[in-house]
């Protein structure tokens, strides 16, 4: 096994930079599905089925003509904010959102890129709302394969890493020890809050604002392009399709530190198999890069919405 592989896989502090990317590829860094690991961690249990409908593309372009439309003396409606509450009505509508959203979590896959090689396995993702995006409580359990390098011995391994917020700042344990995250996992980890598509659907409840870019055929796609910047400061630039409103891609920067360049991040949602769980729209698999490499992929199996959520899963290491 060349020596690289093996300070990998003995070294706690290699393996917590690439799994804090991991967590951060949540919205920040790669991730894959393995199924052979599906056996080997707790499986919600999930006891909603996906159900439900949302608008068809006839309904909302009536509800993108009756918003533009709108000019009262109390609202009017910019072309961006036009085009992004049409969006919401795809997603189920603001209410639903709302209630839908209030408690979630859900399972799936992962798939992570290091320069060791790809790490696989199996998240859990749960999270509770707040009245702002960035006051959202969230966790995420991870269960991980190292690359296995060496066919001939035993195998590595497997590691169990989690990271959460807690309202006021980000946590992380490692096989259950308490190890304090970098600050770039950190950052990444609270970007999934303030930079993720649901950001934009609550753009209103955030108070962020919305500025329309233009135009733009991405893959043969024909996308309407928005930024967004909300009361922090932060920005992030996404593309909806003009025919359904869905959000297609979201796009940021992080800057760690003066001396580094800022990370550039992109996340691409993706809709097959469809799934609507309680009235809502959920993409089924999201895909990211930094700096044009693929470091994440997250494919999403099971959902519960209005979830039974204990807060105090938030706070420190507990049993699921």
């Amino acid at each position: 096994m060349p020596g690289l592989m093996k300070h990998f896989l003995r070294s706690p502090q290699v393996w917590l930079a690439a799994l804090t990317l991991l967590a951060v590829a949540l919205l920040s860094a790669p991730l894959t599905f393995s199924a052979s690991m599906q056996e080997k961690v707790k499986k919600p249990d999930i006891s909603q089925k996906d159900n439900g409908k949302v608008p068809t593309e006839k309904e909302l372009n009536k509800n993108r003509k009756s918003a533009e439309k709108l000019k009262t003396p109390e609202v009017k409606l910019a072309p961006a904010d036009a085009i992004v509450e049409v969006a919401i009505i795809a997603y189920g509508g603001r209410k639903q959102l709302e209630i839908a959203r209030a408690s979630a979590q859900e399972g799936g896959t992962i798939r992570l890129a290091t320069d060791q090689g790809e790490l696989t396995g199996d998240y859990l993702m749960r999270s509770m709302r707040r009245e702002k995006s960035w006051q959202d409580l969230l966790r995420v359990d991870l269960q991980l394969s190292p690359p296995d390098s060496d066919k001939n011995g035993p195998s590595p391994a497997q590691v169990k890493y989690v990271i959460g917020f807690n309202g006021a700042s980000v946590w992380s344990a490692q096989n259950n020890q308490y190890v304090t995250p970098r600050p770039d996992a950190d950052m990444a980890f609270r970007a999934q809050l303030t930079h993720e598509y649901m950001a934009l659907l609550r753009y209103r409840e955030d108070g962020s604002k919305l500025e329309m870019v233009g135009p733009e055929t991405v893959v043969g796609v024909d996308t309407t392009v928005i930024d967004m910047t909300n009361p922090n400061g932060e920005k992030t630039r996404f593309w909806l399709s003009t025919k359904t409103y869905r959000i297609l891609h979201a796009e940021y920067q992080l800057k760690v530190s003066e001396d580094q360049p800022p990370t550039k991040y992109r996340i691409s949602y993706y809709y097959s198999p469809f799934k609507v769980v309680q009235n809502t729209l959920v993409p089924s698999r999201r895909v990211m890069t930094q700096d044009g490499k693929f470091v994440q992929e997250i494919s999403v199996a099971n959902i519960i919405y209005s979830a039974k959520l204990d807060p105090e899963i938030f706070q420190h290491l507990q049993e699921q």
